[in-house]
């Protein structure tokens, strides 16, 4: 196993229905591939990352280490990611990092100064959301990566505040009725999770010690799956 400082890593973002692959090297973002997948993530995101190796002449086995966003998100989606992540780390004998989405979607706004809150729409009015402070570029959670209701997310953000992702814009009229000029929203195009913020972080993390094991890891679903929702309600029936 190799360790840092580590120059090429690869980055994987699958929490959404828009994926994308990503090389950092040298903690620059040299080529990044983003497509709008929808619930294909399963038959397109191995050949992108052949297209990110094959754009700059790299094999697997030159890379260092793999990023992976592994949640919240999509469970199916990040299941894959994280499945092919762990595949190539463990063919490779490649460094394998966990980003969280969250903290992906934090960086990417580049807002210092001010708590980010990141929010991705979990459905039926909660969100998937967390509170970042940038510190020299660096997301440092201020408040624990959650599923709730945005009802109650609101009541305890820290004011000012910088929102940022769908799930800001979903519910934008709530979030404004309880913060009013203390909420600023961010350019929802810097909220979208990006592999380059994947590979980027995972190279950060790395270079502190911070690695993670690809045998063990699992994805930050943050609220349980709807498989184990129907079991547990089928339990509570039969009780």
């Amino acid at each position: 196993m190799r360790y840092c400082k580590l120059t090429k890593f690869l980055g994987i973002e699958t929490s959404t229905p828009v994926c994308s692959v990503a090389l950092a090297c040298d903690a620059r973002v040299v080529v990044e591939y983003t497509l709008e997948l929808g619930s294909h993530h399963s038959e397109r995101l191995q050949p992108m990352v052949e297209m990110v190796l094959r754009e700059v002449g790299l094999s697997v086995g030159d890379l260092d280490g793999v990023a992976v966003a592994a949640g919240p998100g999509s469970f199916t989606g990040l299941r894959i990611g994280m499945g092919l992540a762990k595949g190539l780390c463990r063919g490779a004998d490649l460094v394998f990092v966990c980003v969280s989405t969250l903290a992906g979607m934090a960086f990417g706004t580049g807002v210092e100064g001010m708590p980010v809150c990141p929010m991705l729409d979990a459905r039926r009015g909660d969100v998937y959301a967390g509170v970042y402070d940038l510190v020299a570029g660096d997301p440092i959670s201020k408040m624990p990566d959650r599923a709730d209701a945005v009802s109650n997310w609101v009541t305890r953000l820290p004011r000012p505040v910088t929102v940022v992702g769908d799930g800001a814009q979903a519910y934008r009229d709530v979030i404004v009725d309880a913060l009013g000029r203390d909420a600023y929203f961010a350019n929802a195009t810097l909220g979208r999770p990006t592999a380059g913020a994947v590979a980027l972080l995972g190279q950060a993390r790395c270079e502190r010690g911070e690695v993670d094991d690809a045998e063990t890891a699992e994805p930050f679903y943050l609220r349980r799956t709807q498989a184990e929702r129907v079991r547990e309600a089928r339990l509570s029936g039969d009780g």
